[in-house]
């Protein structure tokens, strides 16, 4: 098994769902199978515009949901694997994605917006087909090809997405609420920054300054005052 995947949970889990994303900026194919062992998991090196998805599938059914994006390792200076991986979970309703995570925001934009479609209750789980031979033999969905637009994709659309259906990450809240303060629309701004206050009170000068803005020339002057004057007397300390 590849070193990199150590950090893949294996506790508890049935078997592993995998989705290979080839050529995602010009439009390729994806590849779907399951594997009950990491080592069955293709050998197939990883490009640079392709990410492999790798769901744990638990005995026991619960909210946790885990998600291990794989893609090309550009930067050799900081490691020796060939790919890293990004984890992704969601818990009690919140998404927990880092900060600055090692993804184009196109391909960030991909994988959050597969997760929304997979959380969704209508969808119906297939029986699994685990697999028992090698990973070169292993039985996979024929590619088919499909056009998609990556390059336009706006990730902000797809956080605020995920946002509505209520799993809440501090890292998307300041990127949605920063796009609409920046596009002058005060009112969806003033909304995400109000949720991303109640998540937090540890967060940088600017926010409050932001948010009181927004608040303001939405009609909603003594509260923004007051958020406002909190931001100078932070920046003159």
């Amino acid at each position: 098994m590849r070193k990199i995947y150590s950090a893949i949970e294996t506790k508890n889990v049935l078997y592993y769902k995998v989705e290979e994303i080839v050529n995602m900026t010009f439009g390729g194919s994806t590849t779907r199978y399951t594997v009950s062992n990491l080592s069955l998991i293709s050998q197939v090196d990883l490009g640079p515009e392709n990410i492999r998805i790798i769901t744990p599938v638990y005995k026991e059914e619960s909210f946790r949901k885990k998600y291990y994006i794989e893609t090309k390792n550009l930067d050799a200076n900081k490691s020796r694997e060939p790919t890293h991986l990004l984890e992704i979970s969601i818990e009690s309703g919140k998404i927990e994605i880092p900060e600055n995570p090692p993804l184009e925001q196109s391909s960030l934009a991909l994988v959050l917006s597969k997760i929304v479609k997979i959380e969704e209750p209508s969808v119906v789980k297939a029986a699994p087909v685990v697999a028992k031979s090698s990973p070169s033999v292993v039985d996979k969905t024929e590619p088919t090809k499909e056009k998609v637009d990556y390059i336009l994709v706006n990730v902000v659309y797809v956080y605020e997405r995920v946002l509505e259906k209520g799993y809440r990450s501090v890292f998307m809240l300041k990127e949605v609420a920063n796009y609409y303060y920046f596009k002058n629309q005060m009112d969806k701004a003033a909304k995400w920054y109000d949720v991303l206050f109640d998540m937090t009170n540890e967060l940088e000068p600017i926010f409050y300054y932001r948010f009181g803005d927004a608040l303001r020339k939405t009609g909603k002057i003594q509260q923004g005052n007051e958020l406002v004057e909190k931001f100078n007397k932070l920046v003159d300390q």
